[in-house]
């Protein structure tokens, strides 16, 4: 009987070989264990040649095991689990992580979220070097050389053998409160057609709503197309236009006020941020540490319902003050409600008084539907007849206040602030306006 002694190369081989049944694919295989697939499939061809067995029946797309194959596998597995457990305790009770720590990591997300738990893991490691790489690509951990990667991605690849999810985040559509004063803000997705749009070049598939007519997307074709997020927030602050973007890369904008969240309710694109290495079993100490370290400090999230601001603003309006009980009510729907309330937070800052108006007024609302409106009411939008203080007829449209001009009256002027939800037949305030009888002509169209 033929005695074959063991070397080096037949224990590399049989790891080898266990890390392809395992992985179920040399490709993956060859990744988890840092080498090319050629190199996996060669030490697996040696190791059949130097037993004299064949291990695996192989076809163009797939494999299995043989009879052979499975009885050496189930030892190499033994061999391959005892030899991490035992380099598993030495570094357990080995100082603490030294060398080099490689990873990649988006740079916007890296500039927004993880300047501080870096520099608090370099304090608490001082031996181990980080070695950060960032930009938007999506790296190849394996032949980059790298040990592992920051992904922020709404579905993880299949060809990750290892992730940890660290957090929660989502894609928001912001722009900055100057740009949506200079072109409107945009209350429906089909709005963006008259907006510049900022776009991610690997990312232009993100212009996708949900709206009560069904899904819409809109051509990926952008006005502005690049391949930075960082580049897109800079731009959306310097109000070039509308971008979609994490929230975790503007939270500090969107709190700050720099930048403002819309079509919320139309848009809804999760994503994960996750760590993602090659270690199929073990996990290097440096690597272990340092995605426990980000697992603690993205636990809670700063971006967590961030943007979320104007989501309960037509429910807070509606309920009023009791002071104002006996105050007239205007009748608006929620839509309305909701869409004002934008507009007097994005003024606030250039016109506080007219601002606190609409404010003010919103406070005195009282929810009612569409179908339920008063005909005699005049709503955004409605055209009215009226005279003004010495007596000559005119007319007017209630409009947003990017939408002003000639005959057409900012809801935030006084005259707009006295017309919101005014019913026909009655005096408006401070004798400015007198009101004279209604003669429907079509909907929407008031005489006051």
């Amino acid at each position: 009987m033929r005695t074959l002694r063991t070397s080096a190369e037949d224990i590399v081989a049989m790891a080898t070989f266990a890390a392809v049944v395992e992985a179920k694919s040399f490709t993956d295989a060859a990744r988890s264990l840092g080498v090319s697939k050629s190199v996996v499939s060669a030490r697996v061809s040696r190791l059949e040649e130097r037993l004299g067995v064949l291990l695996l029946l192989r076809t163009t797309r797939r494999f299995a095991l043989t009879a052979d194959g499975v009885r050496l596998y189930e030892r190499c597995a033994r061999v391959v689990a005892a030899a991490d457990e035992a380099a598993q305790t030495i570094d357990d009770v080995s100082d603490a992580p030294r060398g080099v720590l490689r990873v990649h990591a988006p740079l916007a997300f890296a500039e927004a979220q993880l300047a501080r738990p870096i520099a608090e893991f370099a304090r608490a490691y001082p031996n181990l070097k980080l070695d950060l790489k960032l930009d938007d690509r999506t790296p190849d951990v394996a032949s980059e050389g790298l040990d592992l990667a920051i992904v922020l991605t709404e579905k993880l690849s299949e060809s990750w053998l290892v992730a940890r999810k660290l957090a929660s985040d989502r894609v928001v559509v912001c722009a900055a409160p100057g740009y949506l004063r200079r072109r409107g803000i945009p209350f429906r997705p089909q709005d963006l057609i008259h907006h510049e749009r900022i776009s991610h070049a690997r990312r232009q598939d993100q212009w996708r709503f949900t709206t009560d007519e069904g899904p819409l997307s809109l051509d990926p074709s952008a006005d502005l197309v690049v391949d930075s997020a960082a580049f897109m927030r800079e731009a959306a602050l310097a109000e070039h236009g509308i971008a979609m973007l994490p929230s975790s890369v503007v939270a500090a904008d969107l709190d700050a006020g720099r930048l403002r969240v819309v079509l919320e309710h139309f848009h809804e694109l999760p994503l994960g941020i996750y760590a993602v290495h090659l270690h199929a079993r073990f996990v290097p100490a440096r690597v272990r540490v340092f995605v426990d370290h980000l697992a603690g400090c993205l636990r809670k999230p700063s971006w967590r319902d961030v943007g979320a601001s104007v989501a309960g603003t037509a429910r807070d309006a509606a309920r009023g003050k009791k002071a104002r009980a006996r105050e007239r009510r205007i009748p608006m729907t929620e839509q309305d409600v909701r869409r004002l309330s934008e507009v007097a937070a994005i003024y606030r800052d250039v016109d506080a008084p007219a601002a606190e108006r609409l404010a003010d007024a919103l406070t005195r609302t009282e929810l009612v539907t569409a179908g339920n409106m008063p005909a005699s009411v005049v709503t955004m939008n409605s055209r009215c007849v009226y005279r003004d203080k010495v007596g000559l007829e005119r007319e007017a449209a209630l409009v947003y206040p990017w939408d002003a001009g000639d005959e057409r009256v900012s809801v935030l002027s006084p005259l707009g602030h006295a017309l919101l939800g005014a019913p026909v037949g009655v005096t408006l305030p401070a004798g400015s306006l007198e009101a004279i009888r209604y003669q429907p002509e079509a909907a929407g169209d008031h005489h006051l």
